[in-house]
């Protein structure tokens, strides 16, 4: 998805939108009854339609076979624009055609319009919030828990850098349950452990095998 989004050169926002429509669709689907790589064109192309940057199918279609290329020669992405028509329409049925993503990004915005972050510490909770999307807790928590959760990461990746408050004052202040952003935190940083061993090599021949082993137990 990010390979796609990057070609098009597409903002991070819409890439995020395109990344819950693509988990949203697949919390009752499995990869055996739609390939990941067709659906993965599909919510880049919605989600450019959504945030106002609209590419023609046409523009998706070859963008997306050219970035799945870029992953694996082995990988075919076999699909022609139909096909990614056609999959909008499944994917719309399945999200009920309810449209609309909050992201964590404004939250932050806003958030530092209060505290100051340095530049650096900013950045460091920005590129937090763009790894959340690589887990679960976009689907489980609201936007404001994983802005304040970055936050807190990027607080103890700067050794108790927050601008010019106190900053165990400040999340108190927030009446933000703590229990919640602490969960967030640990999945985050399970992400990173787990990304230690991630070789990206791999994930085509897993992700075959994966949607060979759906289709053998049907």
């Amino acid at each position: 998805m990010l390979r796609i989004g990057k070609r098009l050169r597409a903002r991070q926002e819409t890439i995020a939108t395109a990344v819950i429509y693509f988990k949203r669709f697949y919390i009752n689907n499995s990869f055996y009854d739609i390939d990941p790589y067709l659906m993965a064109a599909t919510c880049m192309y919605l989600a450019c339609k959504t945030e106002e940057c609209p590419h023609h199918i046409k523009h998706i279609w070859g963008e997306s076979k050219a970035a799945i290329a870029e992953v694996s020669a082995d990988i075919k992405f076999q699909y022609e624009i139909p096909d990614i028509a056609e999959c909008e329409s499944y994917l719309l049925e399945e999200m009920k055609f309810y449209l609309v993503v909050y992201h964590p990004y404004q939250v932050l915005i806003d958030l530092n319009e209060h505290i100051k972050l340095p530049k650096p510490s900013l950045q460091a909770a920005w590129s937090i919030i763009n790894d959340s999307y690589c887990t679960d807790v976009i689907l489980v928590y609201p936007p404001h828990v994983i802005a304040v959760a970055s936050l807190f990461l990027s607080r103890v990746i700067d050794q108790g850098i927050l601008g010019d408050l106190d900053a165990q004052q400040w999340f108190a202040d927030l009446n933000v349950d703590i229990t919640d952003i602490l969960q967030v935190v640990n999945d985050m940083i399970e992400l990173y452990h787990t990304w230690k061993s991630y070789s990206e090599d791999k994930m085509p021949d897993l992700v075959q095998k994966f949607i060979a082993d759906l289709a053998a137990a049907a």
